[in-house]
């Protein structure tokens, strides 16, 4: 109890001070699993959850290359019949080993958050049940980092984290290709470019 009052007045002061209050949810019943990396294996984390996926996977990146299995898992996810999903940072699909290119060739919708400055979210939603969040990047080289993966089972937090996925995809546009994203474009108001729900 005394716990819930420090936070709320945490909050409020929070609040008070930045105009921002941060959402806040209890979870009765929630199962948190935290992975850190480079002690522990996030990646075989990530991929288990992934392979374990019946029917949908959102998916947020600010880095995705191949070469970890989180990719591969998001391919063979995608070939077994499960609905992938990616929204990812502009800067994505040029980055060397970038998993997109993959993930595109199977057939999965991919947006790019390019309304911000920077899409740093890292995180997946399995099944409306399952989230994965945190500091470690979908890529090869998250494993060598201090970094941290966490698994929260939990319908309420993964209907969250889906609602904030579909309000980025709505702000994004769609990949067409990399050859779009890798050499200098015009300005991000120009003509032509589409928005079209996901």
């Amino acid at each position: 109890m005394l716990r819930c009052v420090i936070l709320a007045g945490l909050l409020l002061t929070l609040g008070a001070l930045t105009g921002v209050v941060p959402a806040v949810a209890t979870v009765p019943g929630a199962t948190v699993t935290v992975c850190f990396a480079p002690e522990e294996n996030c990646a075989a984390v990530a991929v288990g959850a992934i392979d374990r996926a019946r029917r949908q996977i959102l998916v947020s990146a600010y880095n995705l290359t191949t070469g970890a299995g989180i990719v591969e898992a998001l391919v063979r996810a995608r070939e077994r019949g499960v609905d992938v999903r990616l929204i990812a940072d502009k800067r994505t699909p040029c980055e060397r080993n970038d998993g997109i290119g993959l993930l595109a060739q199977a057939g999965a919708p991919i947006w790019i958050d390019d309304d911000v400055p920077i899409a740093h979210a890292k995180t997946m939603v399995i099944d409306g049940t399952l989230t994965l969040m945190g500091s470690y990047n979908w890529t090869r080289n998250a494993a060598r980092n201090s970094e941290d993966l966490n698994l929260v089972s939990s319908h309420a937090l993964a209907a969250a984290y889906a609602a904030q996925w579909r309000n980025r995809a709505a702000a994004s546009v769609p990949f067409a290709g990399r050859e779009d994203w890798c050499r200098p474009r015009p300005g991000r108001n120009s003509p032509g470019r589409r928005r079209l729900n996901p």
